[in-house]
């Protein structure tokens, strides 16, 4: 099935992009597109030709070009993408394999390619890798925002290559093959008039004893492909069985499930974080120290963190802001003052709000960073060239680019309602409470409280019991910077009251939809606000039960000097031993370096220091084996490789040798 369609991705559907640290909605306006980090207008043009041939030898040649030609390029995911997809036309397996595999590498997040590969490791019976690629395309399809028609097909695909693998299996290993037949009903369910899927799920019906379906499915495939006919016939003249030839099809098998309803805990609403605190005062306290909860407060003289001496001015090319304080500390832009109302962040940087007459709050357009102890354009640093609201003498005309309830507060306040009327609902957007509450994390409380009050416990969310994937969903609302938010049936932005899940559904941009600014050229982010795109990334959570949560935690006595809100502070290689034991008694041996040294620590290598923050380089959360030939092709700029950063007088041929000798 599968190996003979090729479903390539219109090239429109992936050349918009969209700035980090933005809040997505749903038919966002998209400003950028893959090609915005291209300036050679020759590589702009070959990259555009690999999508106007569509004669397979032709496209596959044009792509070969393009990747010898440029092999530094943005584009090369795409383009090693076109190869692969070309080789597998021209029955070139193998090569269709490397080339995809390569593409793969450099962004992952590739269903249309994954299932591609999972039908040709099961046709090579490479298993392992099969159902590897067949369940990563699975979950990706449910993650990121995609045409429904595209989804499904994608989806059947996927199914077919997992179903086609254990099937396979199932014939020695009996075990294997009712989640086969499972995979193969979701396949047929998902595109039911593919007669491939129906003839293997027939000859699967027929190894299992279901000897009524298997003539079903077979006569079905008989009728309905010419090539599948002699076998189909065949495999029923074995059966000596009368066929209907309208198999069964479990069409909600395809279907995304249907929303739950509210429960009680949903229904009954919100308690704000007070009546957390006679119960968990341990909890309330070291959660009111965190900088989750002190994202946004209202002005207070100790919550100041800038320099608002007299004198404290900020200059750039694009205009001057000096500081004061009178009644209140102010910013003054070109003989305007601006009193700070509202104050943003209390670890890293600070940002400052005023409030306006309507009641809209508006960011400031400097922020101090506390690490420099000085004023930064902080706009300036993250977006790209040319942005309006970077220049300093513009404010505050540009209301909707600088308003904090549209592009801040989904992220920075709990409990978040769009207006229910008006041109601007972000704009006009309320809260309920200032700061990331307990119930942002752990649902809402009014349930729970009146509960235990009669002296029935109902907790809420309870992180130890839940699973990876549900553990991330929850740091994922405000940690993944692709999700693409919709406004509820009642205005909801960052919480749910009309389904049983308090946290609203939302999908992912596809990665490729973004500004190169947010990765390395070797496909890694660099910016930290993809902070759970990269861990999802890992193979701790696609293959571990590996959760934020397994390593971070928002209720340590110790946050002043851990700001991080790190389980193991003081022994951070236990984050990683609880899963890998087998390193505990000899790390020398793995790390090859001195055990008390920084390099034997697992995250010097694994979660090495190359992600953008606030002016600081923070860890990479994607936590990979590292390896030093991207370094090769990219340069250490565009792929930095771990060991480099502290043995900067090598290179990455050094780097390489080394690790391949290890």
């Amino acid at each position: 099935m599968a190996e003979c369609v090729l479903l390539v991705l219109a090239l429109a559907a992936s050349l918009f992009g969209q700035e980090s640290d933005t809040l997505i909605l749903k038919g966002s306006k998209q400003t950028y597109t893959i090609l915005s980090r291209v300036s050679d207008p020759a590589e702009r043009q070959a990259f555009v030709d690999l999508y106007g041939d569509r004669e397979p030898a032709k496209r596959h040649e044009l792509a070969q070009q393009f990747i010898q030609r440029y092999p530094q390029s943005w584009l090369l995911a795409p383009a090693y993408d076109v190869a692969a997809k070309s080789s597998i036309d021209l029955g070139q397996f193998s090569d269709a394999l490397a080339e995809g595999r390569f593409s793969l590498r450099l962004m992952p997040e590739n269903p249309a390619l994954l299932v591609l590969l999972a039908n040709l490791e099961a046709r090579n019976q490479s298993f392992q890798a099969a159902e590897r690629d067949a369940r990563d395309a699975l979950d990706d399809l449910n993650l990121f925002e995609q045409p429904e028609n595209l989804k499904r097909r994608l989806e059947a695909s996927a199914w077919f290559a997992l179903g086609r693998s254990l099937v396979a299996q199932g014939f020695t290993n009996e075990s294997l093959l009712k989640p086969g037949l499972d995979a193969l009903d979701h396949a047929a369910a998902c595109n039911a008039n593919d007669p491939e899927i129906f003839y293997l799920r027939g000859l699967a019906e027929a190894r299992a004893g279901d000897r009524q379906n298997a003539a079903d499915d077979l006569a079905f495939a008989s009728q309905n492909s010419d090539s599948l006919r002699p076998r189909a016939l065949a495999a029923l003249k074995v059966l000596h069985g009368t066929a209907s030839a309208k198999p069964q099809v479990e069409k909600n098998l395809c279907a995304d499930p249907p929303a739950s309803k509210p429960t009680r805990a949903i229904q009954e609403g919100y308690a704000g974080p007070a009546a957390c605190q006679s119960c968990h005062p341990r909890e309330y306290e070291t959660w009111r120290q965190t900088g989750m909860a002190n994202m946004l407060r209202p002005y207070k003289p100790e919550n100041i963190l800038g320099d608002f001496s007299p004198g404290a001015e900020y200059n750039d090319e694009s205009g001057t802001v000096r500081m004061g304080v009178d009644s209140r500390p102010y910013f003054e832009i070109r003989g305007e003052k601006f009193y700070v109302d509202y104050t943003i962040g209390s670890k890293w940087q600070q940002g400052y709000a005023t409030k306006l007459p309507d009641g809209r709050l508006q960011v400031l357009p400097i922020e101090y960073n506390v690490l420099r102890k000085e004023w930064v354009n902080y706009w300036k640093i993250i977006d790209p060239p040319g942005s309006q609201r970077a220049i300093i003498s513009n404010f505050p005309k540009l209301l909707p680019n600088t308003n904090y309830e549209e592009n801040c507060a989904i992220c920075h306040t709990s409990q978040l309602r769009a207006a229910s009327s008006g041109d601007a609902p972000m704009e006009h957007a309320t809260f309920l409470q200032t700061g990331v509450d307990c119930e942002m994390c752990h649902g809402p409380s009014a349930w729970h409280v009146k509960q235990a009050r009669a002296g029935h416990i109902e907790p809420p969310l309870d992180f130890r019991r839940a699973n990876n994937h549900e553990g991330v969903r929850v740091c994922a609302q405000c940690h993944r910077q692709s999700a693409v938010r919709t406004i509820g049936a009642h205005n909801e932005m960052n919480y749910s009251s009309t389904t049983g899940s308090f946290i609203p559904a939302a999908w992912s941009q596809p990665y490729d939809a973004f500004t190169r600014r947010a990765f390395y050229k070797d496909g890694r982010f660099r910016e930290t606000t993809f902070i759970v795109e990269a861990f999802t990334r890992s193979a701790c959570y696609r293959r571990g039960t590996a959760q934020c949560a397994s390593c971070h935690a928002p209720h340590l006595p110790d946050f002043a000097r851990n700001l991080t809100s790190l389980k193991f502070k003081d022994h951070p290689n236990e984050m990683c031993l609880g899963c890998h034991p087998q390193y505990r008694g000899d790390l020398t041996r793995h790390t090859h370096h001195a055990a008390t040294s920084e390099a034997s620590q697992c995250v010097a290598c694994h979660m090495p220091r190359i992600v953008n923050a606030l002016l600081f380089q923070a860890r990479s959360h994607q936590i990979e084996i590292p390896t030093a030939d991207l370094t090769e092709r990219f340069g250490q700029q565009e792929s930095p490789n771990a060991c480099l950063l502290c043995h900067s007088d090598r290179d990455a041929h050094w780097a390489e040798q080394q690790l391949h000798k290890w």
